[in-house]
């Protein structure tokens, strides 16, 4: 990870948890919700899917576009902070 910024790792590591948290939904996972407490829950899946589909598009356009070079190399982020 030398030589990468912390802004490009940070996109990097956002929109791959998004991409995952879509590949989730796609193979079959569900969110439901309830709008109070004990309500009748509601499938939100579809609309999360298509909100995160949407962040995925806008956060891989930043990173091409800030990182022209890098847009395309995926950056593993460390385990464990250094504090």
């Amino acid at each position: 990870m030398a030589g990468h910024d912390a802004r490009y790792v940070e996109i990097t590591t956002r929109l791959r948890s998004v991409r995952s948290f879509c590949d989730f939904l796609s193979q079959g996972g569900t969110v439901r919700v309830a709008l109070s407490d004990g309500g009748p829950y509601n499938d939100i899946t579809a609309v999360l899917l298509e909100r995160n589909r949407r962040e995925a598009e806008a956060l891989a356009r930043t990173r091409r576009y800030l990182y022209p070079d890098l847009a395309d190399e995926e950056v593993a982020p460390p385990l464990y902070s250094h504090h």
